[in-house]
């Protein structure tokens, strides 16, 4: 058997991933996280499926191999040569089990196989092992290294030791041990605990009737009581119901009337409240516009004060500096002069700075002389711009005066019509003082209509049937009420428990005869299991012993391989032996060491040879193919060197499919 071609549309890592595979040996060496084990994984799944049973995600391959893009296609195909026929297998993988689809076609006629023989259980099918059995034979996974001994390498085995129907056995072997469990399990569990158990049942249930007969007419006195005190518990929870009643009304007009009290006394509060917010409005409404417009006046007073200030000290400044009335204004051939002036102040600094560079002395007298010209200059200017700044400072403070004049009147004509208790705090807080009344008055309100309304409603509802006072409460009538419920259904109770003993009474004679003949039938059927148990317990030791006789067979030419692949790989002239459930002992000194006390390196060495050897054992017809997902990580270099002649002298009779990250072991 070997694989032909493959394509993964979405598995894992690998996604729109085509691969051919050719005769022999097929080396895949790829940096870590490249998605090896994941390429082996899927060549799994194409002939066994995902092994979906376990919760985490690394162990759950439908969890850790599902693309996380739901749009893409979970699986692919493979292409593979079996029985000297070529054939395709489709898998495409969904959330669960139920969702998957899978297709096997025959290449030559291009056919697809119809149910029964298509797809479901190829692997059992071409390799002639189940998926545990195939994880310990020719896939070598980096994971578990360790080969489980099964029943479907043991029914393996026995086809190849030509022992027919191997299922057969296994399958007898299930259900006489299933039988067995049956008859009598471990515990308080089978068929024969249960018959002991029915018969000890049914000796009780005689003893109960027997004792139950004598008793009838005391039962029949007991109910006649019971049923007289059952009537009279009625009829008082009757009167209660009719009390509680009349309680819950007066209960209810005490309970309005307390909350009508409070509610008016919170409307009085309220009102009060209102009338003082009231006070301050002075009975005006205060829209939203003219408070905005209020605002705008007293930022716009404010401001036109600050300015106010500013022009006065302004004006006190050139007051301090001149007289503007003595200020003479400056003609032509001085405006002239003053240019020609200030255009020499300007050349000194220039020549002043550029001397500094070579004579600093001269260069800072020059400087000097240049600022004292400029400063010159200025003066003869100032005076007359300062004159003509002066009047016009004087205009502008003439017309802000006015403004402010004008808004201050308009602002108190406003806030006059609002009373602030004597008190004449400035614009700002004015108008807050008026805000926050007008607010408050409206909430006021608000909650008046509110108080009012709930008070009218308590007064409409009224008491209903005049009774107001007196009696006892609803909760002391509910007590009572609960506890004569009670008393009632445990009368009930009993009468009923009572009637269903007399019923049984009636049929007592009946009764026992019947529970006598059971008791006779369960101890005959008793009898016969005990003794169907011993046959079967026997029967099972005699098919062991011929199975492990039958394993014996295989354990030579196992053994006789494992050590040739032990000498190949390790060089060293080790001797193993191998039991019937695959444990591997080496001899040492003339006695068996257990694989445990040897290091990691060397028991993957063992576990390595194992595989090997149980390949060539099982498969004596067509060879299958073998996946190694890089095995020998743990060897050391004389013993990778070993194993990789190894596997090229294995690949002229078995397709191997060999992953491997490191170029030492390339």
């Amino acid at each position: 058997m070997k694989l032909i071609d493959c394509y993964v549309s979405a598995f894992g890592k690998l996604k729109d991933f085509s691969y051919t595979f050719g005769g022999g040996l097929n080396t895949v060496k790829e940096e870590n996280g490249w998605g090896k084990s994941t390429f082996a994984t899927f060549i799994k799944a194409m002939f066994y499926g995902l092994d979906d049973a376990k919760r985490t995600v690394d162990d759950n391959e439908r969890k850790k191999y599902a693309p996380w893009n739901s749009t893409e296609k979970f699986g692919g195909s493979l292409t593979f040569e079996w029985g000297g026929k070529k054939f395709k297998i489709e898998r495409f993988f969904g959330a669960k089990a139920s969702d998957d689809t899978v297709k096997l076609y025959d290449l030559a006629s291009g056919k697809e196989f119809t149910e029964g023989a298509g797809a479901e259980n190829l692997g059992k099918r071409v390799f002639g092992i189940d998926e545990e059995g195939f994880l310990s034979t020719t896939y070598f996974s980096q994971k578990d290294f360790e080969i489980k001994s099964n029943t479907s390498i043991t029914a393996k085995f026995n086809e190849v030791c030509e022992v027919q129907d191997s299922d057969a056995f296994d399958k007898a072997l299930d259900k006489l041990d299933e039988k067995i469990k049956s008859l009598k399990a471990r515990g308080d569990k089978g068929r024969i605990y249960e018959l002991k158990r029915k018969i000890t049942e049914t000796d009780d249930v005689i003893e109960r009737n027997r004792r139950a007969i004598s008793s009838a007419e005391t039962l029949a006195g007991e109910r006649d009581a019971l049923i007289a005190d059952r009537d009279e518990l009625a009829a008082g929870i009757k009167s209660l119901t009719e009390k509680i009643e009349k309680a819950g009304k007066r209960e209810a007009f005490a309970e309005r009337a307390k909350r009508s009290a409070a509610l008016k006394a919170e409307l009085a509060a309220v009102k009060e409240k209102k009338a003082a917010f009231d006070g301050t409005l002075n009975g005006k409404n205060l829209t939203a516009a003219q408070i905005t417009d209020c605002e705008k006046c007293i930022n716009d007073f404010y401001d036109v004060s600050t300015k106010v200030d500013m022009l006065k000290d302004d004006i006190a400044d050139i007051t301090a500096e001149f007289s503007p009335k003595k200020a003479v204004k400056p003609t032509k051939r001085q405006k002239r002069l003053n240019i020609f002036i200030l255009v020499f102040a300007a050349l000194l600094c220039v020549a002043g700075i550029i001397v500094s560079v070579a004579v600093h002395l001269w260069g800072l007298v020059l400087l000097c002389a240049g600022v004292v010209a400029g400063f010159f200059a200025m003066g003869k200017r100032d005076n007359a711009e300062l004159t003509e700044v002066y009047e016009r400072k004087k205009r502008e403070l003439a017309v802000a005066e006015d403004c402010k004049v004008q808004l201050e009147k308009g602002l108190n004509e406003f806030f006059a019509r609002f009373d602030f208790g004597g008190e004449t705090p400035d614009f700002r807080q004015r108008l807050n003082i008026v805000k926050d009344a007008a607010k408050e008055s409206a909430a006021c309100a608000e909650r008046i209509a509110k108080l009012t309304e709930e008070i009218n409603a308590i007064a409409a509802v009224g008491a209903t049937d005049g009774e107001t006072e007196g009696g006892e409460s609803v909760a002391e009538l509910n007590d009572k009420l609960k506890t004569a419920t009670e008393w009632y259904g445990e009368k009930v109770k009993q009468i009923e428990r009572v009637n269903s003993r007399i019923e049984s009474l009636d049929e007592t004679a009946d009764s026992l005869v019947y529970s006598e003949a059971a008791k006779n039938e369960l101890k005959e059927e008793l009898a016969a299991c005990e003794k169907e148990l011993k046959i079967l317990v026997k029967t099972v030791e005699f098919m062991k012993a011929a199975d492990e006789s039958l394993k014996i067979k295989y354990r030579a030419p196992l053994q006789d391989s494992l050590n040739k692949y032990l000498k190949l790989i390790s060089g060293a002239d080790l001797s193993a032996v191998i039991d019937t459930d695959m444990k591997v002992s080496v001899q040492i000194g003339g006695a068996a060491r257990d694989t445990e006390f040897f290091s990691k390196g060397y028991r993957n060495l063992f576990e390595i040879c194992k595989r090997f050897s149980l390949t060539d054992v099982l498969f004596t017809g067509e060879k299958p193919f073998m996946i190694l997902d890089d095995p020998f990580c743990n060897l050391d270099d004389e013993k990778v060197i070993a194993a990789i002649s190894l596997i090229k002298n294995l690949s002229d009779e078995y397709q191997i499919l060999y992953f491997v990250c490191h170029g030492s072991r390339a």
